[in-house]
């Protein structure tokens, strides 16, 4: 593949999300290329620094217009994506509290780690996550009552 007259068309947050883009490019039928951060330019004592080299998908002049309807509907689908995330993740219910057996601090877990054990953020020891107020934890929770 040879662009003509490259022009940088999109800007990634990432390499991996530079080489998506591309292939969704690519599967359209607009040949693109993809440049990735692999430099050490950014790179010091405390990490790497932002925006001295962004991944980038590089498409011909002639592809730029037809490049930019597609990459319009990547983000709209790519913004729904994190809207409905962010609402499931709201609608989940309050948080789960917990009360650590080592410690005896109060924590609160997410609903969706209901079941699970987790570290106690105050003294880093285990604690069961979604026990009920006896101590009961809910999987061995009957709903039904007991036939006699």
């Amino acid at each position: 593949m040879e662009l003509r007259d490259p022009v940088s068309a999109y800007n990634a947050a990432t390499n991996v999300e530079a080489q998506l883009v591309r292939m969704l490019l690519i599967e359209a039928g607009v040949d693109a290329f993809a440049s990735e951060d692999l430099s050490t330019a950014g790179l010091w004592m405390f990490g790497t620094l932002p925006e001295i080299h962004k991944p980038q998908v590089w498409v011909s002049t002639r592809d730029l217009e037809r490049a930019q309807r597609i990459l319009q509907d990547y983000e709209r689908h790519v913004a729904q994506r994190n809207e409905t995330s962010q609402l499931s993740e709201s609608n989940s219910g309050p948080a789960i509290e917990v009360r650590c057996d080592e410690c005896n601090e109060k924590s609160f877990f997410p609903r969706a780690q209901r079941g699970t054990v987790q570290d106690c953020p105050r003294c880093g020891a285990y604690v069961d996550v979604g026990e009920t107020d006896e101590g009961t934890p809910f999987w061995l929770e009957n709903d039904e009552p007991e036939d006699a």
